[in-house]
C-alpha cells in the first residue's frame, strides 16, 4: 500500500446558518462510514504511452458489488482486441462500491438515519478493495454513506486504475437526502516522450430533486479548482430520470462538455439515461463510446470511452 494524502472539501453555503446546519449533518454522516482507501498494486508496471497503447475510460455504477468487475474486465479487453488491438490502459469510474469490515464503525450517530441496504449476489465477496488487489489496480475509494445498520458495511464512489493515481481529493456534495461525496484522481502516463495527466472524477447524484443544485456545486468547485491546463474528465450516475435535458447534466456540461457520441439511450434496469461522462479532452483523441448491452450482474450497463490509440 502506498500512502496517498486524501485532501477534502466540502459544500461552502453563503448562507451561514446553512452552511453550519449541512456540516454538523454531513460530519455525522460521516461518522458512520470507514475512511478513505487509497491503494498501490502490489507491483507497478513502467508508464504507459496512451498515444501509442490508449485509454478506456469506464463510468459504473455497479450496484454495492453486484456488477461482475472480473467478467467486464475480460469482455472489455475482448472488444478493444477485436476492434483495434493491442492492451489500452484502463479506468473505471465505479459508483455504488461496496467496503466491508472492521474499518467500518459498528455504529452510528442517533441523528443518522443509514439507507436500507442493497445486497445484491456479489461477486468474488464484492469488495472494491479486495478486487482492486486481485485485478492488480490501483484503487481509490470514498464512502458517502452507511449500508444499512445489520452490518458493518458502507457504499460509494471509487476510482479502479492500470495507470498510477496521485492527488486524490474527497468533494462532499451539498446535502439533498442523503450524503453524497465525488472522489477525484490524477492519472499519470506518457504521451510519446512526454509527461502526460488527465484528472478523473467519479460523481454518483441523489435520485431526489436536489441532485441539480449538487451538480452545479460541483461544475462551480471544479472552475475554482482548476488552476493549470491539466485535461478533466467527469463520470457518474447523475440520476436524471429526465434524461440529459434535466438541468443537472447541463450544469456539468456548461463546465466540462458532456461526451454526446456517448448517446442517450438507457443505461439502467428503469430504462432511463443516468449515466455520463464529460469531459475537457479534445475530439480528436476520442475512439468511439458505447453503452455496454451487457450489465454483468449490476441494475446499470456500463459506458466506455476509448481514448487515443488507434
Amino acid at each position: 500500500m502506498e500512502h496517498v494524502e486524501v485532501d477534502w472539501f466540502g459544500p461552502n453555503d453563503k448562507d451561514e446558518k446553512e452552511d453550519a446546519k449541512q456540516r454538523a449533518r454531513l460530519s455525522a454522516w460521516c461518522e458512520s462510514v470507514g475512511p478513505a482507501v487509497v491503494n498501490a498494486p502490489a507491483r507497478i508496471d513502467p508508464p504507459v504511452d496512451v498515444s501509442r497503447d490508449g485509454l478506456v475510460v469506464v463510468t459504473w455504477n455497479t450496484h454495492e458489488g453486484g456488477g461482475d468487475l472480473k467478467r467486464f474486465l475480460a469482455w472489455l479487453r475482448r472488444r478493444i482486441a477485436d476492434r483495434a488491438g493491442g492492451a489500452p490502459a484502463v479506468v473505471v469510474l465505479m459508483q455504488e462500491a461496496f467496503r466491508g469490515g472492521d474499518e467500518v464503525p459498528a455504529g452510528v450517530p442517533p441523528s443518522v438515519r443509514p439507507p436500507r441496504p442493497i445486497r445484491p449476489n456479489r461477486f468474488d465477496g464484492g469488495d472494491v478493495a479486495a478486487i482492486a488487489a486481485q485485478t492488480g489496480m490501483w484503487l481509490t475509494y470514498v464512502p458517502s454513506m452507511r449500508n444499512g445498520t445489520d452490518e458493518r458495511e458502507d457504499r460509494g464512489c471509487a476510482i479502479l486504475s492500470t495507470l498510477p493515481l496521485s492527488e486524490v481529493a474527497a468533494i462532499e456534495l451539498p446535502w439533498a437526502s442523503q450524503r453524497r461525496v465525488a472522489v477525484m484522481a490524477t492519472l499519470t502516463a506518457r504521451q510519446g516522450t512526454a509527461p502526460w495527466r488527465l484528472r478523473v472524477v467519479s460523481l454518483h447524484l441523489d435520485n431526489r430533486p436536489g441532485r441539480s443544485r449538487q451538480a452545479a456545486a460541483l461544475a462551480r468547485w471544479i472552475a475554482a479548482y482548476r488552476s493549470d491546463d491539466t485535461p478533466i474528465l467527469i463520470g457518474g450516475d447523475l440520476n436524471t430520470w429526465l434524461g440529459p435535458r434535466e438541468e443537472a447534466v447541463r450544469a456539468i456540461d456548461a463546465a466540462i462538455p458532456r461526451v454526446r457520441e456517448c448517446g442517450d439511450e438507457p443505461t439502467s434496469r428503469f430504462k432511463r439515461h443516468l449515466d455520463y461522462i464529460f469531459t475537457t479532452l479534445p475530439p480528436g483523441v476520442r475512439r468511439g463510446c458505447e453503452i455496454a448491452a451487457d450489465a454483468f450482474g449490476s441494475d446499470h450497463r456500463p459506458t466506455v470511452l476509448r481514448l487515443f490509440g488507434s
